[in-house]
């Protein structure tokens, strides 16, 4: 198939890279009026000035890689044209663009758009997912996530330093991804009381989200989402009723969050008594999540085959979470 990467930024040249090595890519197009670098690319690439020509083009499939500002309406364009699309996340600035989306989705039936959350695609939290739907831990008793980096230039003089284009700060640009994990573990959310501050970079985005939520079956989980984490860090604790999942580190393109360790254990006696068993460890030496959803995504295009993961309504009910989160801090923006 024909394929287009609208954005080459390090996310679209990310995506271009896993493409150029798929055999179901016979050419990638890319569009990205605001990148200036001169690249020279083989023969599968080629580099667009325009998106007038797709039909001519014979584009099956795009790879929505812009700032968030700009997704939505993307997307819309490419459905419209009967193009599968995979977005990047955040899915938009807000929830409003995301229900008209919808709409136009509806429509083209046959068509699928999938947003892009690498991080439940990582082997360690599908290993977590797994232990969690086994229920040999019991039930979970609470999650505590932690995700954090130091700011820098780029991200201040940037498109993700200003809420216009943005959304808002850290915790829709890297916290969503540990939101889209909570979620995925514990289902819906029911109650959320939340604090934000902008007491660092004081611009009109949050540098820290602090975020409690509960479910309907009574089950918690904190969320920290930083800007001011000096060294960057991630980690995520879940406690069981018969044992703990802990993963400290994260593998990422940058490479900055340490490695990626996973550890688990049981509980062999009846609480309050503890006899905790052997702790099992695995460390995850290679990020393969970015592979994993782009190679799902091209195979499911490839064979006709409907998307249920990551939707548009996985993504609406995402963004309507992190407005809540918003609307009770509406002092700091």
């Amino acid at each position: 198939m024909n394929i287009l990467i609208i954005g080459f930024g390090k996310i679209g040249q990310i995506r271009h890279n896993i493409c150029l090595k798929s055999n179901l890519v016979k050419h990638i197009y890319i569009y990205d009026p605001n990148f200036k670098k001169k690249l020279v690319f083989g023969s599968k690439t080629k580099k667009i000035n325009n998106l007038s020509d797709l039909k001519k083009l014979e584009i099956k499939a795009a790879f929505v890689c812009s700032p968030t500002y700009l997704s939505t309406s993307f997307c819309k364009f490419l459905i419209k044209k009967d193009i599968h699309v995979f977005c990047e996340k955040p899915p938009s600035i807000n929830v409003k663009n995301l229900i008209n989306l919808k709409r136009t989705l509806k429509v083209k039936k046959k068509i699928n758009l999938m947003y892009g959350f690498n991080h439940r695609h990582h082997e360690s939290i599908q290993k977590i997912h797994q232990i969690i739907k086994e229920k040999k831990y019991g039930n979970i008793l609470w999650i505590r996530g932690r995700y954090g980096k130091p700011v820098d230039d780029n991200y201040i003089s940037g498109w993700r330093g200003n809420y216009k284009y943005s959304g808002g700060g850290i915790l829709i640009d890297q916290g969503i991804h540990l939101l889209d994990i909570l979620i995925l573990f514990m289902g819906k959310i029911s109650e959320i009381k939340s604090i934000l501050s902008n007491n660092y970079i004081k611009k009109k985005i949050e540098d820290n989200a602090f975020v409690i939520f509960k479910n309907t079956k009574n089950q918690t989980a904190s969320l920290h989402s930083t800007l001011t984490q000096w060294r960057h860090l991630f980690s995520l604790e879940i406690f069981l009723q018969k044992g703990y999942i802990v993963l400290n580190g994260l593998k990422t393109p940058s490479n900055s969050y340490g490695d990626e360790i996973l550890s688990y254990c049981k509980n062999i006696k009846r609480p309050p008594k503890i006899k905790w068993s052997k702790i099992k460890t695995k460390k995850y030496k290679i990020d393969n999540s970015f592979n994993l959803e782009t190679n799902y995504f091209l195979k499911k295009i490839s064979k006709n085959k409907i998307i249920k993961i990551c939707n548009i309504d996985e993504a609406i009910y995402l963004m309507r979470v992190i407005l809540k989160i918003y609307s009770q801090n509406k002092t700091v923006f």
